[in-house]
């Protein structure tokens, strides 16, 4: 599949406007993002303090349409429209963008082509000679672009990405929901092992929903995942391994489950915010 080209400029023009009335474009991205995150969770105290910060006396003058909070949801809706159309990690391209001009966006994310590649590489998709649920985990998903293109060749699968960065994190966790993907998201540094949050993206034929997990289901998750990278490292010793993704048993079924709210149920929260 060739990679997609996205046109972001549209969205990048709406988050400007907040930007131009004294905003540094990094506390306008990060803003956006967690009040996305918070609207798909019916979060509304961590919600509405952000929103407080965009309540000046000049903001609010504007017409209704075209006040801070107003742009923000405008931009979600085109979020939703340019992922609608491309399936691609808009987000991240956005990101990439709007953060050109500013040292506050210090990522760089792999782009869609390489991404595709890398999943073909690992044979994401391809039929496996067990019943096991594929699981494809990135240990620096950035914004989650790879599992995004793996979820488009297996979105039955399972996918666990984790970034030490919070803002990619969160991003990460977005896609994960927008693509309605099976998903844990994990806030900390791989290579110690570390977790400090987490987000559990789940699919439902009513669109995708994500919540964040508490200390106690973090600490599950941390167990579960650890377990499962050792048992594949494990079966890869061994003089006959089993498929690559696909290695594990019952104790890889993820500890923490739950239903929540659908994205499409969720979106409402961001327009009742006057």
């Amino acid at each position: 599949m060739a990679s997609p080209q996205i046109d972001v400029d549209e969205i990048v023009e709406t988050l400007e406007q907040i930007r131009q009335r004294g905003h540094s474009a990094h506390t306008v991205f990060r803003d956006w993002v967690n009040l996305m995150l918070f609207a798909l969770q019916d979060r509304d105290d961590p919600y509405l303090e952000i929103v407080d910060d965009y309540r000046e006396r000049g903001d609010m003058d504007h017409p209704r349409g075209q006040r801070s909070v107003d742009l923000f949801a405008e931009a979600f809706g085109q979020l939703q429209e340019r992922m609608a159309a491309t399936d691609a990690d808009v987000l991240g391209a956005v990101y990439e963008e709007y953060g050109m001009s500013s040292d506050a966006f210090g990522q760089h994310f792999t782009p869609h082509s390489v991404c595709e590649t890398m999943a073909e590489i690992a044979g994401v998709g391809d039929e496996s000679d067990t019943d096991d649920r594929q699981t494809v985990l990135d240990l620096a998903c950035g914004s989650g672009r790879t599992l995004l293109v793996a979820g488009r060749k297996q979105p039955d699968g399972l996918f666990v990405g984790q970034d030490k960065d919070p803002l990619c994190a969160r991003m990460a966790a977005l896609n994960c929901c927008f693509l309605n993907l099976d998903a844990y998201v994990i806030q900390g540094d791989s290579l110690t092992v570390e977790f400090q949050r987490a987000w559990q993206t789940s699919y439902s034929s009513l669109g995708g929903s994500v919540r964040e997990l508490d200390d106690e289901e973090v600490e599950e998750l941390h167990e579960w995942v650890t377990d499962a990278f050792e048992n594949t490292v494990e079966a890869e010793n061994q003089p006959s391994p089993t498929q690559g993704t696909d290695t594990g048993s019952e104790d890889r079924i993820p500890p923490v489950t739950s239903s929540v709210p659908s994205e499409q149920a969720s979106l409402g929260a961001f327009e009742g915010s006057d």
